[in-house]
């Protein structure tokens, strides 16, 4: 009998557990390579990204908040020597130090997914400094992967690391069920929205737009301002509440995210799989979801308003041109090759 060949191991590092578009990235990157590689994930907690991923191992450490925690990179090495990790896969600000940073204790190949440069959107006084030291971190990355244009022009341009180590890789997603009846609305139309309450989005602006117009607004999702954007609200708005793994996106009409920065939504990927319109705000990577599918806008309450009745106004065309969009750009079971053959480029011809 022969011996069968022992799969590669690639391990995904992001710095929080909880339900959010860098860690619905990762279960889906699981989902596609895990008959490929041997998959391991490490982040802070046993919270959603544990609880849904099919992985075949994890290490878990709230110490991966810290700035730096000479303690927590030495466990890390630890648990890649122990399970000869051949590559490991870096998201999120702490994960990315931390995953870049271990190349001190343990040799491994590195790759740095850029889900929006925060050093830019949130560095504020530090930006300098910030975008200094993921200039200085990516000369021992082997590729950084940039999930939207925008991403990689700021990383090239601004950030300023080697073209050559950048790669532009747009989020996709694993297509979810479909709205029924695509492109006809039944009844009052109904928006719904999925998002942390905390910055940068900006649901307060969103339920203020709606405020007085014939549609209801579901908001899915929970955090720090969800108190305050509760007092605000007018009768025609419905707080969901955190929900694990949300996929009921066909229950509703049109997709909404207003934010004051985005890399490129997943949340608005899963929605044009489904058949939704997508009202965008026009930052980060939005544009590119937007192919006479629906509408990017300033974050104000008037021109939301105003782009909210024109997908009203041509509802038909911006949800079947949802579907075509996906299907042709976005659709992760389509285009999963093209992610196993990228990290196969990186991984040791020996361990």
């Amino acid at each position: 009998m022969q011996n069968r060949v022992a799969k590669r191991k690639i391990l995904f590092i992001v710095t929080r557990s909880e339900n959010g578009g860098a860690q619905r990235w990762v279960k889906e990157q699981i989902d596609i390579v895990g008959d490929h590689f041997e998959t391991h994930i490490v982040t802070d907690e046993e919270g959603w990204l544990i609880q849904h991923a099919k992985m075949d191992g994890y290490m878990t450490d709230m110490r991966i908040h810290q700035l730096h925690s000479f303690m927590f990179l030495l466990r890390f090495a630890d648990y890649l020597k122990k399970h000869h990790i051949d590559l490991v896969v870096a998201g999120t600000a702490n994960a990315g130090v931390y995953g870049r940073l271990v190349q001190l204790l343990y040799r491994v190949n590195v790759l740095y997914v850029s889900h929006g440069w925060a050093s830019i959107y949130n560095g504020g006084k530090m930006t300098f400094v910030y975008t200094t030291v993921e200039r200085m971190l990516s000369k021992v990355t082997k590729s950084v992967m940039c999930v939207s244009q925008s991403d990689y022009d700021r990383a090239k341009n601004e950030v300023k690391i080697e073209p050559q180590k950048l790669i532009f890789m747009r989020n996709k997603s694993l297509p979810m069920k479909r709205r029924p009846n695509i492109g006809q609305l039944t009844g009052r139309p109904k928006i719904v929205s999925v998002a942390r309450f905390k910055h940068p989005k900006r649901q307060d602006l969103l339920i203020e737009a709606v405020r007085d117009m014939d549609v209801d607004l579901y908001l899915v999702g929970d955090g720090p301002s969800r108190e305050a954007n509760e007092l605000k609200a007018g009768s025609n708005v419905y707080f969901l509440g955190e929900i694990d793994g949300f996929d009921e996106f066909y229950k509703y009409d049109i997709f909404a995210l207003i934010s004051d920065s985005e890399g490129l939504p997943l949340s608005g990927v899963e929605a044009m799989g489904v058949g939704l319109p997508l009202l965008l705000s026009d930052v980060g990577g939005c544009p590119e979801l937007i192919e006479e599918n629906g509408l990017v806008v300033e974050n104000n309450v008037e021109e939301i308003r105003k782009g909210l009745e024109a997908i009203l106004e041509n509802y038909e065309k911006f949800a079947h041109n949802s579907i075509k969009l996906f299907d042709r750009e976005y659709n992760l079971k389509r285009h999963k090759m093209t992610y196993i053959d990228y990290y196969q480029r990186y991984i040791p011809l020996e361990r």
